[in-house]
């Protein structure tokens, strides 16, 4: 599962950080009252719907995670 950012409405994702190496499918994300983003999502070690989980993090993260080239 990766989280990925972009400034100009979706024509390019200069940032990228991953939540979860392994095996997952359907998320949702949403702003938390304390200005973190959570994201709901299904994960697994050998398939993507063993799990729920849920992450907690800032924009800032999702930005050191910026890529070299789109």
């Amino acid at each position: 599962m990766t989280v990925r950012l972009s400034y100009d409405g979706g024509k390019t994702w200069p940032a990228a950080r991953q939540l979860c190496a392994g095996p997952s499918a359907y998320s949702c994300l949403t702003v938390l009252p304390d200005g973190r983003i959570g994201c709901l999502y299904e994960r697994g070690v050998s398939s993507p719907y063993e799990m729920i989980a849920f992450a907690r993090f800032t924009l800032d993260w999702v930005e050191q995670g910026k890529v070299v080239s789109p």
